[in-house]
C-alpha cells in the first residue's frame, strides 16, 4: 500500500519518500512530466463543485495508469461551520462518492478529510467504497483513542501529523498508523 512511504499526504512536491496531493490540473500537468514525484488526485471538500467533480474525474482517466498516480484524495466531508463559503452537505456527498468509486474501480488507498460529518463519512464509506480493496485513510486525525478504535474497527487506517492526541498511539495497532505533513507552501519554513 503506501508504507513505503514516509509522508502520505502533503501539499508540497517534497521528493520521492512523499505523497504529494494534488488538484486535477496538477496531476495532469505532472502526468505529461518526468518528475518522479509520487501523488494523489485531490477532491477537496472546501472546493466541492460540479466542475471540479468533473476535472476530477478527467484527471483520474488521465493518469490512471501512470505508477506515480498512488493515491486517491484528499477528499471528504468538511460540515464544519467555521469553513466560511463551505459548499453544501448535497455536493460534499456527491465529490465524496465520485472519489470513493474512482478509488474503488482503481484499488487504491483513499485519504480522506473528515470534519464534524464522521456518521455521513462511515456511511458513504460502506454503501460505495471497499475498504478490502482500497483502505481508507483518515488524515490529520486529532480525535481521541475511542474514535481511532472505531476506526481501525471498520477497517480505516489513521494518518498523523504533528498535532494529534498521544492516546491513539497507544489504542491502536501501529501497522494503522501514517504519518503525514500536510504541508503547503504556506506553512513552509
Amino acid at each position: 500500500m503506501l508504507r513505503k512511504f514516509e509522508d502520505i499526504h502533503t501539499h508540497v512536491r517534497a521528493g520521492e519518500k512523499s505523497v504529494c496531493s494534488l488538484s486535477p490540473q496538477e496531476a495532469i500537468a505532472l502526468r505529461a512530466s518526468t518528475e518522479r514525484q509520487p501523488y494523489s488526485i485531490m477532491l477537496h471538500p472546501w472546493y466541492a463543485s460540479e466542475e471540479l467533480r468533473l476535472e476530477f474525474l478527467r484527471a483520474v482517466e488521465i493518469c490512471r495508469d501512470d505508477p506515480r498516480f498512488v493515491a486517491v484524495g484528499e477528499c471528504g466531508l468538511d460540515f464544519s461551520p467555521s469553513v466560511l463559503s463551505r459548499p453544501s452537505s448535497g455536493i460534499q456527498e456527491t465529490c465524496f462518492r465520485t472519489a470513493l468509486i474512482s478509488a474503488r474501480e482503481l484499488r487504491k488507498p483513499i485519504i480522506i478529510h473528515v470534519v464534524r460529518a464522521w456518521d455521513e463519512m462511515l456511511r458513504m464509506v460502506r454503501e460505495y467504497g471497499d475498504s478490502t480493496l482500497s483502505p481508507p485513510i483518515v488524515h490529520g486525525f486529532r480525535k481521541n483513542a475511542i474514535l481511532a478504535r472505531q476506526l481501525v474497527a471498520h477497517g480505516f487506517y489513521i494518518s498523523l501529523g504533528l498535532k494529534y492526541n498521544e492516546e491513539v498511539l497507544k489504542a491502536i495497532p501501529e501497522d494503522r498508523i501514517f504519518r503525514e505533513t500536510d504541508r503547503t507552501e504556506e506553512n513552509e519554513g
